[in-house]
């Protein structure tokens, strides 16, 4: 399968999402500091799945991956609370993280 999946989706499908999370989240200035300066557009290497297998994820679901690169999938496990802000991670009861700026209830 995941042969198969990288072969259909040969680009990094996560360097785009990343690159928009941060500069419009924090800033373009962040985006340059997290060495995110422009979209990462390089050959998929591997597959990621937003709702890990931990979280009760299917690794064979096509549908629970992303087609991404190593230094992509380092960042995402890097930085969790952003990456599920931008959906590239998922929260085990189909909830993202709320931003500190919101409240609970809205």
């Amino acid at each position: 399968m995941v042969k198969t999946e990288l072969q259909q989706r040969p680009q990094c499908e996560a360097g785009p999402r990343i690159t928009e999370f941060l500069t419009s989240y924090y800033s373009a200035e962040a985006a340059f500091w997290f060495d995110r300066k422009t979209p990462c557009y390089v050959q998929s290497t591997e597959l990621h799945e937003p709702l890990t297998r931990a979280r009760g994820g299917s690794i064979v679901d096509p549908a629970n991956t992303v087609a991404i690169c190593r230094r992509c999938h380092d960042w995402i496990h890097a930085h969790p609370d952003d990456a599920e802000r931008c959906g590239l991670l998922e929260s085990a009861f189909g909830v993202r993280r709320q931003d500190e700026n919101q409240s609970a209830l809205e």
